[in-house]
């Protein structure tokens, strides 16, 4: 059966022959509230000297999304897809319709602070050794998500960035390093690993030279598509001064039991084959077998701890 195709709404706004500086491609799902209010921060955030245009690609919301964002923000190129994609297809399906030199990957549930955005562009443009920038995502309360982290290591399947035990030692050594807390501290842009995709710049050529959003991924895509362009020799930098507040989750709502239990096991093995792919283990390598081991089980408590708590429908 041949899928429907998308509902395309792209308005032509005058001068829209030129070139814009950077196209901002937004992802959403039954996420009304939020995407019109990123939308609605989006302009009125501070653009010194920088043309831009908002891309909305909706993944099939059964909300009022599509009939909000459009009534309420006509100028917003939106492409209302049948149902949904997943992340990475659609952001992919947003970067083919961009005007821009540079593409500035949002989530939908995240707030602009000042000149963000344009601060990124400015500072990819200083340093043309790096391939990605990535903006500091913080809470509503303006504590750190720590957005810019090393790759992950044995270490950060028990004191990783949500992990109880970081909790109660949140600036031990492995924690401190695996989310770069001095980096951030010092406030200048520094070098990641990778970056969260939750606000991300990257350049059209860079982008596409690794083929865009690894569409086979759902967790960890940015871990891999950052790990990709660090192979084609570009750095990856984290702008502590670049801020977006940032819902993390919140659009979606409450997850049930199932939903919960497909995120989990995607979580690991996205995890999985995102650390085999950057350490190069093969089948015949062992510690392949002790990390899917660790993480299967790791999922396992997971699973076992949110099965009596998490609701139903």
């Amino acid at each position: 059966m041949q899928a429907a195709s998308p509902t395309i709404t792209l308005p032509v706004p005058e001068g829209s022959a030129e070139r814009v500086d950077v196209s901002i491609v937004l992802v959403g799902l039954n996420a009304c509230k939020y995407i019109v209010d990123c939308i609605v921060s989006l302009k009125g955030a501070q653009w010194p000297d920088c043309r831009y245009e908002i891309i909305y690609i909706d993944n099939g919301s059964k909300d009022d999304s599509v009939r909000q964002v459009s009534t309420l923000h006509p100028d917003v190129r939106l492409v209302a897809n049948p149902d949904n994609r997943g992340y990475c297809p659609a952001a992919n399906q947003g970067a083919r319709l961009a005007r821009g030199a540079y593409l500035y990957f949002l989530n939908d549930d995240t707030l602009i602070e000042a000149d963000a955005i344009a601060r990124s562009m400015r500072t990819l443009k200083a340093h043309p050794e790096a391939g990605v920038v990535g903006s500091r995502l913080l809470n509503l309360d303006g504590t750190d998500q720590w957005s810019g982290r090393r790759f992950p290591s044995v270490w950060s399947a028990f004191l990783g960035r949500r992990s109880w035990l970081t909790r109660f030692m949140p600036n031990v050594a492995p924690v401190a390093d695996y989310l770069c807390k001095d980096e951030v501290a010092r406030g200048e842009p520094f070098e990641a690993d990778w970056v969260s995709a939750a606000a991300m710049i990257i350049s059209q050529r860079d982008f596409w030279s690794v083929g865009g959003f690894a569409e086979d991924y759902y967790y960890w895509h940015e871990a891999v598509f950052c790990d990709r362009m660090r192979g084609k020799q570009k750095k990856v930098l984290l702008d502590p001064q670049s801020k977006i507040v940032h819902y993390e989750g919140k659009g979606s709502g409450k997850r049930t039991y199932p939903v919960l239990r497909w995120h989990i096991l995607d979580f690991h093995r996205g995890a999985f084959r995102c650390f085999c792919e950057h350490y190069g283990l093969t089948r015949a390598n062992p510690v392949r077998w002790v990390v899917g081991a660790g993480l299967a089980t790791r999922a396992g408590l997971l699973l076992a701890g949110n099965y009596f708590t998490a609701p139903r429908a």
